[in-house]
């Protein structure tokens, strides 16, 4: 069942095709309707808890070498889509992977900063 991903960045170089990554990720498991969290973590310091780890082309080493049973993707902003749709036709045809889906009737959750609705 997977609950969290998490889509991970260095510490040491600026994340701009990590936030892409990152956005495509989000944006398909909102459009898909799933309840699973979308994290934007550094690679040095992961969450105890993820069931997808998503690293950009670079980091596939020291994503390897994190001990660990989650699923690892690797990707670049210009293979994301592709990796995107894979992972999330997986889950939508349930033999491996499985997810639950977002509850439509339940109530959203908004946040307020200042006078800005995010």
């Amino acid at each position: 069942m997977i609950r969290t991903i998490v889509c991970a960045f260095s510490k040491d170089e600026m994340p701009a095709d990590d936030v892409q990554i990152f956005r495509r990720f989000e944006a398909s498991v909102a459009r898909g309707g799933w309840n699973i969290r979308v994290r934007f973590d550094p690679i040095e310091a992961l969450p105890e808890r993820y069931d997808v780890l998503v690293v950009n082309a670079p980091y596939k080493e020291r994503a390897e070498a994190i001990e660990s049973d989650v699923i690892l993707i690797v990707t670049t902003r210009a293979t994301v889509g592709p990796a995107c749709e894979q992972l999330m036709r997986e889950i939508e045809r349930g033999d491996v992977l499985t997810a639950e889906r977002r509850d439509p009737n339940a109530p959203k959750i908004v946040k307020h900063r200042g006078i800005e609705i995010l």
